[in-house]
């Protein structure tokens, strides 16, 4: 009789911490960039911010925790309709200030086929059994999908892991979620973020554009060098 034993996948201590906490950063960077945020959304982010200390400690992170930590209670109502206002200027409607899409977003700034991107990245989340539950109608490509297709990907990658799941699960998932930055996330984003730098005052999405350029470039790293190590 053949016998397939479950090998649980090793990391180092820095790994663990990465593992934990990568699929909580897409959460929050998802949540953000997916629609007008309500005063709940707020919230809770900052909630959880001060409980968990999972906010990356990058530029990008310091700044975007700092100020959900500073808003002030007596002013927490009208800062939430700004932000909520500057998110419909920045990604809502014809006059939008920025391009959401990666397909209309890399047709314009690279001449790329974007119904040939759309049509690709759809391919990625059918073959890895991701189906959204849409509801404002989002693209595919949009900047939220994707992150949220990493943010579920790392949670399974996540739970693989802890529960001893064979090596040979982990690594498929791993070398997906490498694809998926390199043929997709990493080829805009990065310059998605140093537009939406560019293009706003607040500190808020500010701070999520640089915590997206940083984190998007960490984690592809922290992947390549878990995959090389493990396989």
């Amino acid at each position: 009789m053949t016998m397939l034993f479950k090998e649980p996948v090793q990391a180092s201590p820095e790994q663990i911490i990465w593992l934990e906490r990568r699929g909580w950063v897409y959460e929050l960077l998802m949540d953000f960039l997916s629609r007008p945020p309500r005063m709940s959304l707020i919230a809770q982010w900052r909630q959880r911010a001060e409980l968990t200390h999972r906010i990356p400690n990058s530029r990008g992170g310091k700044r975007l925790r700092s100020y959900l930590e500073s808003i002030p209670e007596q002013h927490f109502r009208s800062v939430c309709y700004q932000e909520a206002e500057e998110y419909k200027r920045l990604f809502m409607g014809n006059q939008a200030a920025l391009i959401p899409c990666e397909g209309k977003f890399r047709a314009k700034r690279d001449g790329a086929d974007a119904f040939a991107c759309l049509s690709h990245i759809r391919s990625m989340y059918a073959d890895s059994g991701v189906v959204f539950n849409k509801l404002y109608g989002e693209s595919d490509d949009h900047i939220a999908m994707e992150l949220e297709f990493m943010a579920v990907m790392a949670e399974g990658m996540r739970s693989r892991a802890n529960s001893s799941h064979m090596r040979h699960s982990c690594l498929e998932l791993a070398d997906t979620q490498i694809r998926f930055l390199e043929i997709h996330l990493v080829k805009w984003a990065p310059r998605f973020a140093e537009e939406l730098i560019r293009a706003t005052k607040s500190p808020l999405y500010s701070g999520l554009a640089e915590l997206l350029r940083e984190f998007l470039a960490y984690d592809l790293e922290q992947l390549r060098k878990w995959r090389a190590e493990t396989s």
